[in-house]
This record gives structure tokens, sequence and C-alpha cells, in this order.
């Protein structure tokens, strides 16, 4: 029997007031990346199920919107950040880890949910996370540590991020490894403009940008792959989607025969990428670091053939290549081409992070419901009021 996930956290939601209300702070679209992806999904989820969300949204150039809340500046932004970890039954920070504001905030959050004993998540997203830690000596290796502990679980988005994690003192229960691919629940039906350019190009390759570092960093590399597709492939187009390509593949455009079969598109809505991945013949992905790509992870749920660069970490299914390389990166598309792997209209699902995020969501719940009856057990009221807020 199946018992779908989403039926196992209303459930949870119902019977259990203490996940109730949760705060995720984080990024949030726009622009559309992997951070802010997977936190509007994980509300818009939490929300479906009953539960109460609030989102505050860690964007300086933010605008004001009703789905989250935000500030302008530095110090509104902390306020509110800190307000939020003090007052939520279950805190959810989602971070890159890469640089010192991000440790800021981190430190922070981790200070205020220990001082007022909040339960609180930590979601590390970045691929380049790893090797930032790794330029910390022994004083600042053991700070991050004591930092860390303060949340109930560290959710890793890979495996390296994890081992990372685990490095500096964090126990492999509360460091997990869990993907931020929340499923492809509906695959929505192409715009008119964009029928005309599915239409133009055969075969239609796709590119993602983004990445944990400059988003531009790996266009070059399939621009020089296209010179050559081109040949086996007369009549294949390129789309690229992402915010800030336009402005890196313009000086890449010299050449009229590669830009009469370039697309760029520059930052889309969530929906209208989905329909050009599932429109797609293959999915290209050529970033230099990546923490778990979810646009990856949806090119594999629709069925589409995805070639990516052999970053730190992709899933399987994926056929890679090697960072930067165009002539590999040509081969792999002619072999992918070359099977013979046809458009498909029908998607399927493939395994998503749903039931893993619920379980830890509820595991935190039941350690925060242990601790406030054992504060009752020994007649602490105060404390349990403070534990059941």
């Amino acid at each position: 029997m199946t018992v779908d996930p989403l039926d196992t956290v209303s459930d949870t939601a119902t019977e259990d007031p203490l996940l109730a209300h949760v705060t995720l702070a984080g990024f949030y679209p726009p622009p559309m990346g992997g951070e802010s992806l997977h936190v509007k999904q994980l509300a818009e989820l939490l929300r479906e199920c009953g539960v109460e969300v609030d989102v505050v949204n860690l964007d300086r150039s933010a605008r004001p919107s009703r789905e989250y809340r935000s500030a302008g500046s530095r110090l509104g932004r902390m306020r509110m950040l800190l307000g939020a970890a003090g007052s939520s039954s279950v805190f959810h920070l989602h971070a890159i880890g890469h640089n010192r504001l991000s440790w800021g905030v981190i430190a922070a959050v981790a200070l205020s949910v220990w001082v007022r004993r909040r339960a609180a998540l930590l979601t590390i997203h970045s691929g380049v996370f790893p090797s930032y830690v790794a330029t910390f000596g022994p004083i600042r290796s053991w700070l991050a540590g004591r930092v860390l502990r303060a949340f109930r679980r560290i959710l890793c988005v890979n495996g390296d991020i994890a081992a990372t994690v685990r490095a500096l003192g964090i126990g492999p229960q509360k460091a997990l490894v869990i993907s931020p691919f929340l499923g492809v629940r509906k695959v929505p039906c192409l715009t008119i403009a964009d029928e005309a350019i599915a239409n133009r190009y055969h075969p239609l390759l796709v590119a993602v940008g983004g990445g944990d570092r400059d988003p531009g960093q790996g266009l070059p590399t399939i621009v020089q792959a296209c010179r050559g597709l081109l040949r086996r492939f007369p009549g294949a187009g390129v789309v690229f989607l992402g915010a800030g390509l336009n402005r890196a593949l313009a000086p890449l455009m010299g050449e009229e025969d590669v830009r009469d079969h370039v697309v760029c598109l520059g930052e889309v809505s969530h929906e209208r990428c989905l329909a050009l991945l599932a429109a797609s013949d293959v999915l290209v992905r050529s970033t230099f670091a990546d923490g778990d790509s979810i646009a990856v992870r949806e090119g594999l749920a629709l069925g589409v053939p995805v070639v990516a660069s052999n970053t730190a970490y992709r899933p399987a299914g994926v056929r890679t290549f090697r960072k930067g390389d165009a002539g590999d990166l040509e081969e792999r598309l002619t072999a992918t081409l070359l099977g013979g792997r046809s458009r498909r209209s029908a998607w399927c699902s493939a395994e998503s992070a749903e039931g893993t995020m619920w379980r830890v969501y509820r595991d935190v719940a039941r350690e925060r419901g242990r601790r406030v009856r054992l504060a009752a057990w020994l007649g602490m009221p105060r404390v349990v009021s403070r534990l059941a807020r």
C-alpha cells in the first residue's frame, strides 16, 4: 500500500499541536533559484496540510508581498529574523554557508534559539560550503561546531556537505542528507510563444543556469559545444533559462550561425520552466558548483535526458561531462541525442524528499513535546510556558 506523504503531514499537523506553526527563513522567489524555489514549495506544502507557515525573506531586494515578510535594511532583516526565531514553535533556516554574511546569520539564529530554547532546523544548500569550511583554522572550526550544535537537525543537500558538517563535531543523527527536491505535481502547458520555439528547433536543448558560483561560468562551455553539435544536428537549438544570463551570453554570440540557434529567456516563472523542460529533448546543466540542482531532479522526473557537469554530486540517471570541457559535453550530447530518445508528452514521478522532510519535522516536534512534559513533571511552569509557545 502506497502512502501519500501529504496525507502523513496532514495527520501529523492535525494531531500534534507543536507542529501547528513553522517559520521558514531564507531566500524566496523572485529570482528563482534552488534555495528560493525550495522554500516556496516547502511553504506551499505545509500550508496545504494545515500547518500555519510564516516566511521570512532574507533577500534585501525583495519586493513587498503577502507571501512573506521582508526588510530592506540589514538591521531590519536581523531584527525580523531574530524575532521570528524566538517566537516560532519550529524555526527552519535556509542558508548557503559559504561566506561570512551567511555564517553571521546562522550564528545569530543559533544564539537566539539557544537562549529562548526554541526548536530550530538548518538547511545548507551550497555546494561550495565544503571548500569554504576547509579554509577554517582550528578556532573557527571549533566555533562553527558550537554554532551548529544549537540546531536540532542540520539538513544537507548532498553527502559532501554532510561530511563537512560531521567533521565539525555534529553527529550523524543530526547531520542528515536530504534532497531539496519536493517532486513535480503538474506539468503546465507551453505558452504560444514557447510552443513556437519548441517547434522551431529539432532537437531542442534547454540549458538552466545558476549554480553556487558565477551563474554564467558554464555558458561558454555550452556555446562551444553547440558549434560542434550543429554540424551533426543543423536544426538544433538551445534555450537558456536563468537570471542574469542575457548579459553573460551577449559577448559569446559573435558568430551569426550560433546566434540563430540560441534563445535566452533569462528569468522565467517556475511553471514556464517546467513546461519548457517537458518539451525538450535534453536538459543541460553546465555549472561549476552545485549543492543538489532541483532543475536536474525535475528533468529526471519529467523523463527528459539530463547531461550535467561532474560537480560534487549528481543523482543517478544523469550523464555527466567534465566541467568546462566543451568537447566532452559535445560528445555526451551527441550520444544522448543519437540514442533515439524522443520528446515525451507524459511525465513520470521521481523520488522526492517530501516524506523525509515530514519525518524530520515530526521528530523535532516530538522532542519538544518530551521537553514540555519533563518540565511539567519537574514543576517548572515558566519553562513549560516558554517551550509550549
